[in-house]
């Protein structure tokens, strides 16, 4: 099958109203949307948007506007999602350098006897694979002062805590999987959490992370991972086609078990930016659901006590929440 055809701005026009039944308010307007924003990119937009019995029909009411809206909505979304899982990343990255430091010395990361050996599906150790990146990353990035400075006065030895700045999420994310097991639950320990529970959420913000550095489609998008909920929140995980909401919920978890303030940041925006595109957002699209206000609510986890947990202000949701932290202090106590 031959590839089809480039088309000038004007025809793309011509082909959203003609071919596409795509409402154009403005021709001008449109010409200068698609000069900015590619064809191809505007247009997964509009899945979900198209009439049942034509899918290649754009439903009545639906612009080149909507789409446009959806664009800036999503670019908007995907920026506090990036802000968010920044803070998250760099929380992760120090958790992970002091505690491996002080348990096993500066250079721990360079030795295999302080983690599992664990290959992947190419029979490759993943520790092997780790040192190696960790080696190309120093030479990649050779003019970075803190590596100048390490090359020039420690013949090329960095600590964890500098050695850390250069593993990128998914390669840190790596090394916390073949973590020895009572390191890798000390770990979790610190989110009140699971080993496994914890990998899941680090592996689905790997992705996210990943998607928003890249400009990626957020709005709409089927995702690979699936982080694990806990019960109270796991019936807004879907069997099926995975969203972006449970990953919203994790970023939640991790930054209120560690005390971080930045939820009540995140939270704040994302109200403000669903209010100020409610017209053409459709909550279903990223897994919210209707209440995902009510879940999402920032709580003061603080010193738990069955006093906070009797609180008249504390959602049913977050009372669920306060017990089963409860729990866990006691047990790690």
């Amino acid at each position: 099958m031959e590839l089809k055809a480039a088309l000038t701005y004007k025809q793309q026009v011509d082909r959203l109203k003609n071919i596409h039944k795509l409402e154009i308010p403005s021709e001008e307007k449109a010409i200068s949307i698609l000069s900015r924003i590619n064809y191809y990119r505007l247009s997964a937009y509009g899945i979900g948007l198209k009439r049942k019995n034509e899918p290649e029909l754009y439903n009545k009411g639906i612009s080149i506007d909507t789409l446009y809206r959806l664009y800036i909505f999503d670019s908007k979304f995907r920026n506090i999602l990036f802000h968010t899982v920044e803070h998250i990343e760099i929380q992760f990255r120090t958790q992970m350098a002091n505690y491996l430091a002080l348990k096993y010395g500066p250079e721990c990361y360079m030795n295999h006897q302080y983690f599992r050996s664990i290959h992947n599906q190419h029979g490759e150790d993943v520790f092997d694979i780790l040192v190696n990146d960790f080696t190309m990353e120093c030479k990649r990035q050779k003019n970075l002062p803190f590596v100048v400075h390490h090359n020039h006065k420690y013949e090329g030895h960095f600590p964890i805590w500098a050695a850390i700045e250069l593993f990128t999420f998914g390669r840190l994310t790596s090394l916390y999987s073949i973590m020895k097991n009572e390191d890798a639950k000390a770990i979790a320990a610190i989110y009140k959490t699971r080993f496994d529970h914890l990998k899941s959420w680090l592996l689905s913000l790997v992705e996210i992370r990943n998607l928003c550095a890249h400009y990626g489609r957020i709005y709409n998008m089927p995702l690979k991972q699936k982080p694990y909920l806990f019960k109270e929140y796991s019936q807004y995980q879907t069997s099926g086609i995975q969203k972006v909401f449970p990953v919203i919920v994790t970023m939640k978890l991790m930054l209120e078990k560690c005390k971080s303030p930045q939820w009540k940041s995140t939270y704040q925006e994302l109200c403000s930016l669903f209010e100020e595109y409610s017209d053409v957002i459709k909550l279903s699209f990223i897994g919210f659901p209707e209440n995902w206000k009510q879940i999402l609510t920032p709580i003061d986890i603080g010193i738990l006590t069955s006093d906070v947990v009797s609180d008249k202000n504390v959602t049913e949701v977050s009372k669920n929440i306060l017990e089963r932290n409860s729990s866990i202090y006691n047990e790690l106590s």
